[in-house]
């Protein structure tokens, strides 16, 4: 049928049915939930009865946490770090006084979903990612619900931004009577090395980490024909189920690759108006992604970004004091 209506009146039309249409992604949905709170409920009661020494699990809704010991260790890369990037900070002593307990993967898509149902908390993020092409794009349809790409309720959480973040840990402590909350960017990194001192947890080669880190290998060239890759194959495109790769020293799992995780601190291009009393809009993440290439996918690289902001590889990682 041919359209009769005038051209302005018609780009009108349209445009009120575009805006209709992002209404309609943009509302909350409900999650079909049962089966998996079924499973989690009947896997918090095995690990009721034979739960691991270090761990805690405060409810079958909230993530698993692993007791890591007090430390020391040096913080950032030294100079010799092949892949060290010019503005990273020079190697420092740091100290962890007291054990935390960290989350044992990052929080995943049923968490996170679990966590929207129940406190009906609405995300405002505008999420980038990919649909087709290689260059990272905001799209109006993206949101953790969607990002561009098939995920089930294991796989990390992602298009959340740091006040998604700091809204999930409010209500875990709220769901819990437990305080939790983000690690610091020197939590994260004593975590992520777990006791190591080369560029990664498993060592200094990228290759030999395709059973450890789900980062940007061959499997991603196939599709990003123009990135930057690690020379190895894991089969995994986007994300992948946490806990899908080797755990480091510490029985952490994902803490590089898979989805960056937003820490606590102020970026320091905004550490001045924290300061001042202003709200820090600008957040420090770590760990590198799926979509990551090798460089990036190091204990000691950094990355801040607006704190409002989404994409579809950024995720979380929670912790408590035990």
């Amino acid at each position: 049928m041919t359209s009769t209506l005038p051209g302005s009146v018609g780009a009108v039309v349209v445009l009120i049915l575009m805006l209709a249409g992002l209404a309609g992604w943009r509302r909350a949905e409900p999650e079909d939930l049962a089966g998996w709170r079924a499973e989690r409920m009947a896997a918090f009661h095995a690990w009721q009865t034979d739960s691991p020494p270090r761990e805690i699990w405060d409810h079958p809704d909230v993530p698993i946490l692993v007791t890591i010991p007090a430390g020391t260790y040096l913080q950032g890369s030294p100079s010799t770090e092949r892949e060290r990037f010019p503005d990273e900070p020079e190697q420092r002593p740091a100290a962890i006084p007291q054990p935390i307990a960290v989350g044992r993967y990052p929080v995943t898509r049923g968490e996170y979903a679990r966590f929207i149902e129940d406190s009906g908390y609405r995300p405002r993020t505008v999420c980038r990612g990919y649909a087709g092409e290689t260059e990272l794009l905001p799209r109006w349809h993206f949101s953790w619900r969607r990002p561009g790409f098939g995920q089930t309720n294991d796989d990390p959480a992602v298009c959340v931004s740091w006040y998604d973040a700091s809204a999930y840990v409010d209500w875990l402590s709220r769901r819990t009577g437990e305080h939790y909350r983000l690690l610091t960017e020197t939590e994260w990194e004593y975590a992520a090395r777990a006791g190591s001192r080369t560029a990664r947890w498993w060592g200094d080669d990228p290759a030999k980490g395709c059973d450890a880190a789900n980062g940007a290998d061959l499997t991603a060239k196939d599709r990003f024909t123009d990135w930057e890759v690690a020379n190895c194959r894991d089969g995994a495109l986007f994300t992948s189920p946490v806990g899908s790769y080797h755990a480091n020293a510490f029985g952490l799992y994902d803490m590089l690759g898979n989805v960056w995780q937003w820490v606590e601190d102020c970026a320091e291009d905004s550490q001045a108006e924290d300061k001042s009393g202003g709200r820090c809009s600008r957040r420090m993440m770590r760990g590198g992604a799926w979509h990551s290439n090798p460089r990036y996918v190091r204990s000691a690289v950094r990355r801040a970004d607006a704190a409002e902001s989404g994409y579809a590889a950024y995720g979380l990682r929670v912790a408590r004091d035990p």
